[in-house]
């Protein structure tokens, strides 16, 4: 069989790879289903719009011996970080198939593994936005297990949060959308930085999924009582405090939130947030606390990215950019409780 790799797929690892190491990957793909294909028996499932691509891997849906449907996931080369693919397996395997994805069989050599198929079709977004807390929280309080020092550390994460700031602020005065005064946007700086300080200090080590949003939930496939789970895919694992987990709910779907009113919207996320940390057994001011500093910190990643735009004469990305900054900024001030100054989350960039 001949892969062909989405062009969105081609972009991304090309982007962190360069262009020799991405279509050495290319080429490489096709040996490496031929080999796993043998070596664990499986026949491809040509399913529609099939292989599927993510941003950091090609997946190829598979039948066993047995007619179990399953998917092969190859994770692209990261030339920022060549060891996110085994970070991934060993929080998979600690995670055993409750409330993750399970493995089968991997061979990290080509960075391969054969995983349970779920319902590509039904993500968590699929529902409606007020059964989200429930089905959220308790994916949350299966997914907590004692993690160990060799992921990243949520707490060194919170440490460097100054620095960036220190480093970043004065970027946000080329943001249109940025009010400097004191009670104003200084404000949700503050909070952003208290809270990144309790970060820091907790001596929480729980493994996170600090990417669980909406399409990193997938609805499991009914076992034969008819019952089917959600399960979590692509984790970018850490450990530390569960309050980190909750700021990725937060920051999509913007445009469906039932109220018209910009305050409105504003209290609506507030309330929402508090209802994920009700169901997921998460401190409430904590969990909002939290989220307010990883915004703050896409804020500041965003008002960089547009700088570096502007220098390259990209005007283009640097107001794509600003419009990503721009939902930052408005969910970073619902949360902390600040106006909003009239602007409506329905008119945010959404994000992607």
């Amino acid at each position: 069989m001949r892969l062909t790799v989405p062009q969105v797929l081609l972009n991304s690892v090309t982007e962190v790879n360069g262009e020799a190491r991405a279509q050495a990957w290319e080429r490489a793909l096709d040996f490496m289903l031929d080999e796993v294909l043998d070596r664990w028996h499986l026949t491809v499932d040509p399913l529609p719009g099939s292989p599927w691509a993510g941003m950091e891997s090609l997946v190829v849906p598979v039948l066993t011996t047995e007619g179990y449907r399953a998917i092969l996931r190859f994770a692209s080369p990261n030339r920022d970080n060549p060891r996110v693919h085994e970070q991934v397996m060993r929080a998979l395997h600690a995670w055993n198939g409750h409330g993750a994805v399970r493995v089968i069989h991997e061979d990290p050599s080509f960075r391969v593994t054969l995983q349970e198929r779920l319902r590509t079709g039904v993500d968590l977004s699929t529902e409606p936005l007020e059964n989200v807390p429930a089905i959220w929280g308790q994916l949350v309080r299966s997914l907590l297990v004692p993690g160990d020092r060799s992921f990243v550390r949520v707490q060194d994460v919170a440490a460097a949060f100054p620095g960036k700031l220190e480093r970043d602020t004065p970027l946000l005065h080329e943001l249109p959308e940025f009010r400097p005064g004191p009670n104003e946007d200084s404000r949700v700086l503050e909070i952003a930085a208290a809270w990144a300080h309790e970060l820091a200090i907790s001596e929480d080590s729980w493994l996170l999924h600090a990417d669980l949003h909406y399409y990193n939930i997938l609805a499991g496939n009914p076992d034969p009582h008819g019952i089917a789970t959600w399960k979590a895919i692509d984790p970018q694992p850490v450990t530390g405090p569960s309050a980190y987990m909750v700021a990725p709910l937060l920051w999509n779907r913007l445009g469906e939130i039932p109220a018209t009113e910009p305050e409105a919207q504003a209290a609506w996320l507030r309330a929402f947030a508090a209802d994920l940390c009700r169901h997921a057994d998460i401190d409430r001011g904590y969990g909002m606390g939290a989220s307010v500093m990883r915004e703050v910190e896409n804020l500041l990643w965003y008002v960089r990215a547009a700088a570096g735009a502007a220098r390259n004469g990209d005007e283009a990305g640097r107001a794509r950019f600003h419009g990503d900054a721009a939902r930052s900024l408005w969910v970073a001030r619902a949360l902390s409780g600040v106006s909003v100054y009239g602007v409506s989350a329905h008119r945010l960039k959404p994000l992607g």
